[in-house]
C-alpha cells in the first residue's frame, strides 16, 4: 500500500517525492515493525486488543513510520504541477488520516514496563473504542486504500478516464462519513447503551450503498 500510494501520487502529480530519505525510513520501518510483531508475539507480549496487539515501544515506532509517510505523501500533493487532486489521491489521504487518529487515540496506554502497558480505558468506553479502531482500521487500510488502488488503474488498464469525477468524489465522502460510524455493530447484546449499537446497525445498512 505504501509503495503503490507513492507511485500513483508521483504519477497523478506530476513531481517527485518530496523526501527519499523519509520514503526509504517509511519502508524499512515498517519492515521493522514486522520483525519486532514476529517476535514479540509469539512470546505473548501483547496488549491484547484485537488489531492492535503490539506494545507501546512498537505502536511508536508505527506512529513514527506513519507520520514519515503521511509527510511524504501530503508533502508530494503540495509541490503538484497538476491542479487538480486525483480522486485515487483523496482515498489514500483519508486513509492516511484517519489511521493515524485511530492508532493514536485507541493505543493511549500506560506503560508498566518495557513489555507490559494497560489502556487508558476501561470497561465498555474500552470496547467501544477498540471497535471503533478495528472496523475503521480494516475499512480504511483496506477498504479506502484498495479504492484508491482500483480508481488509478482500471482506468489505466481501460485507457478511459474516470466515468464521473463528481460521483466519485460524492463516493469519498459517503464512505468516510457513513463507515466511522459503524463500529459498534461488533457490540450488540452487551454492555455498550442501546442507542449507540442500534446507530452502528443503521449506518452499517447505510454503508452498502457507497460500499
Amino acid at each position: 500500500m505504501f509503495a503503490t500510494s507513492y507511485y500513483v501520487v508521483q504519477r497523478t502529480c506530476g513531481a517527485r517525492l518530496i523526501s527519499d530519505r523519509l520514503a526509504g525510513f517509511t519502508f524499512w520501518g515498517w519492515q521493522l515493525v514486522i520483525v519486532l510483531a514476529a517476535i514479540s508475539l509469539p512470546l505473548g507480549i501483547t496488549s491484547s486488543k484485537e488489531y492492535a496487539e503490539l506494545e507501546w515501544p512498537i505502536d511508536i515506532l508505527i506512529t513514527l513510520v506513519w507520520v514519515s509517510y503521511a509527510i511524504v505523501f501530503f508533502g508530494t500533493i503540495m509541490k503538484r504541477t497538476i491542479p487538480h487532486i486525483y480522486v485515487a489521491n483523496w482515498f489514500f489521504g483519508g486513509f492516511i488520516l484517519t489511521i493515524a487518529v485511530l492508532h493514536v487515540v485507541n493505543s493511549a496506554a500506560l506503560p508498566v514496563s518495557l513489555y507490559k502497558s494497560y489502556s487508558v480505558y476501561a470497561g465498555v468506553q474500552d470496547a467501544m473504542v477498540q471497535w471503533w479502531y478495528g472496523h475503521n482500521a480494516v475499512g480504511f487500510f483496506l477498504t479506502a486504500g484498495f479504492l484508491g488502488i482500483m480508481y488509478y488503474f482500471v482506468p489505466k488498464q481501460a485507457n478511459r478516464p474516470v466515468y464521473s469525477y463528481r460521483l466519485s468524489v460524492v463516493h469519498f465522502w459517503a464512505l468516510t462519513f457513513t463507515y466511522i460510524w459503524a463500529g459498534p455493530h461488533h457490540l450488540h447484546y452487551t454492555g455498550l447503551p442501546d442507542w449507540a449499537q442500534s446507530l452502528g446497525m443503521v449506518f452499517s445498512l447505510i454503508l452498502l450503498a457507497p460500499s
